[in-house]
């Protein structure tokens, strides 16, 4: 009776139908499911269709026309084919911002690709038989572990394998077709054809060849400790809230019984504060002196709040581990990279100890990558998880520690790569990345722009520190809690500091509130707070030799970051950070071996500024120098034979003051002469009228630029100017570049992208071997540096036979010696973010099978 009554209040099952299917899984998910959008996976059997249902795949959008996600589902079907019932529906993609189309499957494989800001960001393969075994972890109890989760995120417990094509040049359609044996994607651009191979998943083009701006990264999955994948579990299938509570409890008990402790049992000097409590911040260190090479490096010691300090408390160490890796290039001994010390910051708890790793940003560059897991993506394929594999990267990494925290726990945004995860959070705290390898911390913009300058960034919560002041926003949750200002547990953060050094923080008893007052205690301008939370903090160094043979070396800072020291190099569910030496030697696509040149050189002298190289044009030979980014100072100045204006400001002829003992190197422009009028302009003011038929090269405002032709530069009170004659615009040599005149010593000059003057020089009847060779090197506009006097180029240099002097004929370029400063810096956007990438909150989602974007597939899907 009971089984009737049952049959009798169950729904009337739908028609055999794609219409009648489509309304019984959209009714299911709760989402609108397009009849052509649906495709069976190979069936089991009658029987067991019948008893536990048959496997779908399915699109799937909150309502027609939004992004859509891809779906499983399980349906009952009767022994006629007929759907039955729907049972364990899952969301596979979960990407608000990613519209999945192209859904398509063949035997036991699926593939479909995701759209978001207008372009295809990738193509997801599923392997429906499951995850091989190659993919998952090696011991019996964490395979079993990842059954349940794979249950909980498939529907069954061998779950589903996975292969994302990441295109790191997203494009505008592809059409795939899916076989036996392989996958093809056709781009509709010349070269970018590819074919996926599924059994060993290799990607490569349809000839064979290295695909263009595309890479397949398997989906493997590492060893979780009990306790993450307990929490995880649990807050997936009950909600955080509740593990919030159990956390609250637990941690709460836990330091309520450690206080009372260590007020029985300690000495009354071991809590005694000094000021109070106040703790006074570390102060800025000075850059104002040539040659200091303590100017920026190591950091100064940080006050203590106690009376009684314990030994090396606030007092910085060198870390010189053998294993890790020098920085290349380096002319000289240069001091350790990184640098350790420990501070007591929580004035109620004398116990609680922050360890801080101080790094010297003039050697070191920041990376950043996402996790196999988290950030879950919004827009598409999930992170690689590990670091990169570039042999140039790999080898130069010396560091890694964790990131922030999970997509569920706010949807803090991420970019790697210039791929967006997770699209930036307006206020967040932020670390950037630059093209130039420079790193920021600063909060986001009004403005969900993302500027064109932008490699990667990280976000999370508010500011821990920002210009001085500790928790600027009064922010009291830290994390997921119910009460109170956050529980005491592991907590990390980075900052940066007014000298452009990078601090990672890592507490084991710690909260938010007190975290903050630390950095600025240990002297921090903005500070950003990481994961949180045992087993998930940590910071380790390293030195990778090869990955696949096992050939590293790790080491935990302290013993307190309970990790695995390899989940980084192997596989890491959640984002990261990793350090790199940097690379000193210039590279450019010209292929010419740079090295540091013989003179003097900027400070600090063990890493070079300078640079010097040889290239060879048909027959004649090239010198070139490069004066790196940032390394030194430029001023113009006149030659006595530069003519002379009525009315017009005065020439400047020397250096004057402390800049004369700064030249490293002395560049000959030549002087103008009545035919060509040049001009010239000193301190904004202008000698010899700027014409804008001319090139004008400007410096002393930051980095020197070059105005082309058919503008007035507008200068600013302390920039000087030169006008030159233009050899190649955007790229193309002018008429002037093979104009032909006398043999003799020429010169042109150009600033690459990134920032770097080079001068090449040679004696030869034309500029345009010169012109053409330092567009090889990058450049896109290049002067000849020559005002039409037509005297021989010269470069000279100090710490040559040939030093620079106080004055020329000719007027001269000079290059003064300038302390180098750090890599990173206090980010401070200025209003809206200028920007032309969109992240897609100020762009209409895309549409299903858009113009704009389409992914097509050989054959719609049917129900069988």
């Amino acid at each position: 009776m009971l089984g009737v009554a049952t049959q009798c209040a169950s729904p009337r099952p739908p028609q055999k139908t794609l219409e009648g299917l489509a309304a019984l899984l959209g009714s299911a998910a709760g989402v609108s499911v397009p009849p052509q959008a649906i495709a069976w996976e190979p069936s089991r059997g009658a029987v067991a269709d019948a008893l536990f249902g048959r496997s779908v795949l399915f699109l799937g959008a909150s309502k027609p026309g939004e992004p859509r996600d891809v779906f499983r589902a399980f349906v009952r079907v009767s022994l006629d084919g007929k759907p039955i019932a729907v049972q364990r529906v899952r969301n596979l993609t979960d990407t608000p911002v990613g519209d999945d189309t192209g859904l398509e499957v063949a035997e036991e494989h699926a593939v479909f690709a995701t759209l978001a800001f207008g372009r295809i960001q990738g193509i997801t393969v599923l392997e429906l038989s499951g995850v091989r075994g190659d993919d998952k972890p090696p011991s019996l109890l964490d395979r079993l572990l990842l059954a349940i989760t794979a249950f909980q995120q498939t529907g069954s417990p061998w779950g589903i394998g996975r292969s994302d094509i990441v295109l790191d040049v997203p494009a505008r359609r592809a059409s795939m077709k899916l076989g036996r044996d392989r996958l093809a994607i056709d781009f509709g651009e010349a070269g970018r054809e590819l074919s996926y191979e599924l059994r060993t998943r290799r990607l490569r083009t349809s000839e064979g060849g290295q695909p263009y701006a595309a890479r397949a990264i398997p989906l493997a999955y590492a060893s979780k400790s009990l306790v993450v994948w307990g929490v995880d579990t649990l807050r997936a299938e009950i909600g955080a809230l509740p593990i919030a509570w159990i956390e609250n409890k637990v941690f709460g008990a836990r330091d309520t019984v450690k206080r009372t402790t260590y007020a029985i049992f300690s000495s009354a000097k071991d809590t005694r504060l000094r000021h109070g409590g106040n703790a006074q911040a570390a102060l800025p260190l000075s850059a104002s002196k040539l040659g200091d090479d303590a100017a920026t490096w190591p950091p100064p010691p940080i006050p203590s709040l106690w009376t009684e300090t314990r030994p090396g408390e606030g007092q910085w160490q060198p870390v010189t581990y053998p294993f890790l890796e020098p920085l290349p290039g380096v002319t000289g001994r240069a001091p350790a990279y990184f640098q350790e010390t420990f501070i007591r910051p929580d004035p109620k708890r004398p116990y609680s100890v922050l360890h801080l790793i101080a790094m010297d940003m003039r050697q070191l560059e920041l990376g950043m990558q996402a996790g196999f897991e988290d950030p879950k993506p919004l827009t598409g394929p999930p992170g690689e998880g590990r670091l990169p594999q570039e042999p140039a990267i790999l080898s130069r990494v010396v560091a890694a520690f964790n990131g922030a925290f999970k997509t569920t726990h706010g949807k803090y945004g991420m970019m790697v790569d210039r791929r967006v995860l997770v699209p930036p959070v307006a206020g967040a705290a932020t670390v950037i990345v630059t093209e130039d390898h420079d790193v920021g911390l600063g909060s986001w913009p009004q403005s969900t722009d993302i500027p064109e300058e932008f490699v990667s960034f990280r976000q999370n919560l508010d500011p821990l520190v920002e210009d001085g002041a500790a928790n600027p926003t009064g922010r009291f949750v830290w994390g997921w809690q119910l009460e109170g200002t956050s529980v005491m547990t592991q907590r990390t953060a980075l900052c940066v500091t007014p000298e452009g050094n990078l601090y990672y923080a890592f507490g084991t008893e710690i909260d938010g509130p007190t975290l903050g007052q630390a950095l600025r205690q240990a002297g921090c301008s903005y500070g950003i707070h990481l994961d949180m939370n045992p087993l998930h903090c940590g910071f380790v160094y390293s030195d990778i030799v090869n990955v696949k043979k096992g050939e590293y070396t790790f080491k935990v800072a302290q013993s307190d970051m309970n990790m695995n020291p390899d989940r980084y190099v192997r596989w890491s569910p959640k984002d990261f950070f990793y350090v790199m030496v940097r690379d000193a030697v210039p590279r450019d696509p010209s292929g010419v071996r740079w090295q540091a040149d013989g003179g003097a050189q900027p400070p600090p002298a063990w890493l070079p500024g300078l640079f010097s190289g040889k290239a060879t044009v048909g027959e004649l030979e090239v010198d070139l120098f490069s004066f790196e980014k940032g390394r030194v100072d430029w001023k113009v100045r006149a030659g006595t034979l530069e003519p002379t204006t009525i009315g017009s400001a005065p020439h400047e002829l020397q250096l004057a003051g402390s800049d004369a003992h700064r030249v490293l190197a002395a560049v000959g422009l030549g002087h103008t002469t009545g035919a060509t009028r040049y001009g010239i302009a000193f301190q904004g003011k202008a000698s010899l009228e700027l014409r804008t038929a001319y090139a004008t090269l400007v410096v002393g405002g930051g980095l020197p630029r070059l105005i082309p032709p058919g503008a007035r530069p507008d200068l600013l009170p302390g920039e000087d100017a030169v006008q030159l004659p233009l050899l190649v615009d955007d790229g193309r040599l002018t008429e002037h570049a093979s104009d032909h005149g006398p043999l003799r010593a020429r010169a042109a000059m150009c600033v690459t992208p990134t920032g770097r003057v080079v001068v090449a020089r040679a004696k030869h009847d034309s500029s345009d071997p010169l012109a053409a060779l330092l567009v090889r090197i990058g450049c896109r506009w290049v002067v000849e540096l020559d005002r039409g006097s037509q005297h021989p180029a010269f470069l000279h240099r100090a710490g040559t036979p040939m030093p620079p002097t106080g004055g020329y004929e000719t007027s001269v370029l000079y290059a003064l010696g300038r302390v180098m400063q750090p890599h990173a810096f206090r980010w401070k956007a200025q209003g809206a973010v200028a920007s032309t990438r969109p992240t897609g909150f100020d762009v209409p989602a895309p549409k299903p099978r858009s113009e704009s974007a389409t992914a097509d597939t050989s054959d719609a899907a049917s129900a069988r």
